[in-house]
């Protein structure tokens, strides 16, 4: 099966630069509600996903932080590398699921490596309810 049947393109998918500061990560984040989001460079290449983890840790470790630091440091330097690998748009249905058992996203990249969206869980989860519910329905 063709995974990009599942893909939310890039152009509706949030995500921060290489060149975001923590606050930006943070706020970006807060407003969208999401507890991860894509990280991508210049170029569009995927770089990783800046966790709500990796941004408790480094608030822990900072002690003290002000919104000052928060605009100094970049969310490249907090990220936690990696998380979450990308699959190519080549990828099985099986390579998918196995990324979802463990993360709510799983970012999707082309040859080049660069960024084209993400597949989410919730999505994956359905279609396997309801290929199993038809093949359910057919046994009976």
């Amino acid at each position: 099966m063709n995974i990009m049947r599942f893909i939310i393109p890039k152009s509706m998918v949030e995500y921060v630069t290489v060149d975001s500061t923590v606050r930006q990560g943070i706020e970006k984040m807060r407003f969208h509600r999401y507890a991860a989001i894509p990280v991508i460079d210049k170029d569009g290449v995927y770089v990783g996903t800046l966790r709500n983890d990796d941004i408790l840790k480094y608030l822990f470790e900072a002690g003290t932080v002000t919104k000052k630091k928060l605009e100094t440091c970049g969310v490249v330097d907090i990220m936690n590398e990696p998380y979450v690998k990308p699959v190519y748009h080549t990828a099985s249905l099986e390579d998918v699921i196995d990324k979802v058992k463990e993360h709510n996203f799983v970012p999707v990249v082309d040859d080049r490596d660069c960024f084209i969206g993400i597949i989410l869980r919730r999505d994956i989860l359905n279609y396997l309810s309801k290929f199993y519910n038809e093949n359910d329905r057919r046994n009976t």
